[in-house]
């Protein structure tokens, strides 16, 4: 599918609302190479959250576990007037072009209406190549001037084991996905009311349920 333009963008109301309403600037469809992009649905608001890469997947998962995060909104796209004017104070060369915006991978409001923006890369070694510096200084440059704190993280730093847990505790967040009593602890976990170690090994339901029943039975 053919991307749309920036006014086609605006005209959709591309990069506007919040929790189930936000649209992202780009989608998965419009992007030449999807390679690891991935449609995740939003367990809190059923919201598909567009996500390009695999490294925006797992940060996403792992920001949407913390419970002082209210929102997440991917694609976040720059106000194009603010980041033309950087780059030419920064005497940066203006990514794409002059009349294309620059997104932010992750946008997230905390509990406190505290906002944290994070551009995802696959490794430390993308540090390497000075265009890559350059549209970082410019992001960073802009969140700056917006009072907001720029991360940068990477795929490769990931707690894989924490993610799949994550993942697989979180696809029983809706109590009518609950079918066994495995995925009854599912949901126990993914909602806090058990909180089992979720980082140093994969969850073994089997051992988590004896270990519950045990517990009742000595009650």
């Amino acid at each position: 599918m053919p991307r749309k333009t920036e006014n086609g963008k605006l005209r959709e109301g591309r990069g506007t609302g919040i929790g189930a309403d936000y649209k992202p600037w780009i989608k998965i469809r419009e992007v030449n190479s999807i390679g690891t992009a991935s449609t995740v649905i939003d367990y809190k608001t059923g919201r598909p959250v567009e996500l390009l890469s695999q490294g925006e997947v797992y940060y996403y998962y792992i920001l949407r576990w913390d419970d002082t995060v209210e929102d997440i909104r991917e694609q976040f796209p720059l106000e194009l007037d603010r980041t033309l004017e950087i780059a030419d104070k920064l005497r940066i060369k203006h990514p794409h072009d002059r009349s294309t915006r620059m997104t932010t991978d992750l946008l997230i409001t905390r509990t406190n209406g505290t906002l944290e923006a994070y551009s995802i890369k696959t490794d430390r070694s993308v540090l390497e190549n000075e265009r890559t510096i350059q549209k970082l200084r410019l992001e960073q440059a802009y969140w700056e001037t917006q009072g907001v704190a720029f991360y940068i993280r990477f795929k490769d730093e990931v707690n894989k084991t924490y993610v799949q847990n994550i993942m697989d505790v979180v696809s029983c967040y809706d109590i009518q996905r609950v079918q066994t009593r495995q995925d009854l602890i599912r949901y126990q976990i993914a909602h806090k009311t058990i909180q089992p170690d979720m980082k140093s090994k994969l969850l073994d339901y089997i051992q988590l349920q004896s270990l519950l029943e045990r517990g009742h039975s000595h009650e």
